[in-house]
């Protein structure tokens, strides 16, 4: 598709549908709990990256609030290497809820972690960089610039709270490897129509902000003794302009999940699959 800028053709109500279902997708809502299994030999950690592909393939026996799905990438890895998941991943997350509950009946993320723990991932950190805020910015073009050095801030400043967070893992799971998979390619340079509001050089500095994202957590993870796997050679071609079918995340205009900026089926497919190399890659 061609670049594009700001139309008002799109309707401001489509608009700004999809910009609410973005941001609630990062707004903390009451739910009820799931018990806690600290025995697994697979223990997922994250946020909505991991732990939901919106209204496809729902886990009702999880906590509501974290939209967590059946068919997400911590269930196929585990279903791929048969291993018993504690899943944790929870829509939402930020890295405190590693430690603290994140709501009425959700146990801290770590409680998960034990001695039993052999393989640990971890996919955390753009709710504490604020993503979803300047995201939603680019998208109204026009009301304030999209590059912004706050972002870069906020995306820099999760560093030590990410290396302590990875330390703890270690003493809490002193069996386990632990893998930390980064943040895919979301937009192609220059955007796309499905992209709304966005403007050509505003799909370039979301990208550049994932980038950033990206760099921030690979060099926590060399640092704490983790695997870094980047997900982004792979999944270019499979950004939101990408057709239906073929894309990993959903634009504006989310067609299978209704949940922008996440993940769908295929995008949860893909990143397990890089997951799965890498823990028989380093297996020995």
């Amino acid at each position: 598709m061609k670049p594009t800028t700001p139309r008002n053709h799109w309707g401001t109500g489509l608009l700004a549908a999809a910009l609410l279902a973005l941001a609630a997708a990062a707004t903390p809502a009451p739910a009820t709990a799931a018990p806690a299994d600290g025995g697994a030999t697979y223990v997922a950690l994250g946020d909505s990256g991991a732990a939901t592909t919106g209204v496809q393939d729902f886990d009702t026996s999880a906590p509501l609030q974290c939209a967590r799905s059946t068919a997400n990438t911590p269930k196929l890895v585990a279903l791929e290497l048969g291993l018993r998941l504690d899943d944790r991943t929870c829509s939402s997350a930020k890295i405190p809820h590693l430690t603290t509950s994140q709501g009425p009946g959700i146990a801290p993320q770590f409680d998960g972690l034990g001695p039993n723990t052999t393989l640990v991932t971890v996919h955390i950190g753009a709710n504490d960089a604020q993503m979803t805020k300047y995201i939603l910015t680019c998208h109204l073009a026009g009301l304030k610039p999209c590059a912004d050095p706050a972002w870069d801030a906020d995306i820099d400043g999760i560093a030590s709270a990410y290396s302590t967070a990875l330390h703890q893992i270690s003493v809490l799971a002193p069996n386990a490897k632990i893998y930390v998979d980064g943040w895919p390619t979301y937009v192609r340079p220059g955007g796309c129509a499905d992209l709304i509001g966005l403007r050509p050089e505003d799909a370039v500095h979301i990208q550049a902000a994932f980038d950033r994202l990206n760099a921030v957590v690979s060099r926590a993870a060399t640092a704490a003794g983790a695997v870094y796997i980047d997900t982004q050679p792979e999944s270019i071609g499979h950004d939101m302009c990408a057709p239906a079918g073929v894309r990993w995340f959903e634009p504006l205009l989310a067609t299978q999940t209704l949940v922008p900026y996440h993940p769908t089926l295929e995008g949860m497919r893909g990143v397990a699959d890089i997951i799965v190399r890498a823990v028989r890659a380093n297996q020995g």
